[in-house]
């Protein structure tokens, strides 16, 4: 299993290891339904499938804590600026940071632990 990373231009973030499984990449479609008064479904599909990739770190290293922090605030300024986020198999994919507040607590000497949440665009 290959680091994880996210490209920004110049601007790289190499993780220095792993991600922890299990590794989810929910996918779902975007569709509205409501129930009628009479109780049927009414539903309209608006034609967008939205993929997720859910990514939980368990003893990040004071290091890679840091440069996340900064690719956050500075680099793709939350949800601002698309990246590449290449995933455990080195797949690439074009993504927007959902997580708005990054609170990793430190769960042992320069070591953090937390979730973000990366989702495709387009």
């Amino acid at each position: 299993m290959a680091a994880i990373k996210f490209v920004l231009g110049a601007n790289i973030l190499q993780f220095s290891k792993g991600i922890q499984y299990p590794v989810h990449k929910p996918v779902r479609k975007a569709q509205v339904r409501d129930r009628t008064g009479g109780g049927t479904w009414r539903r309209e599909d608006l034609g967008l499938t939205i993929r997720t990739f859910p990514i939980v770190f368990k003893g990040l290293p004071l290091d890679d804590y840091n440069n996340l922090m900064n690719f956050h605030d500075q680099i793709c300024n939350g949800i601002e600026h698309e990246f590449t986020y290449y995933d455990e198999d080195g797949v690439p994919h074009t993504v927007l940071m959902l997580t708005e507040e990054v609170d990793f607590p430190q769960t042992s000497f320069q070591r953090f632990s937390g979730e973000l949440l990366l989702e495709v665009v387009g």
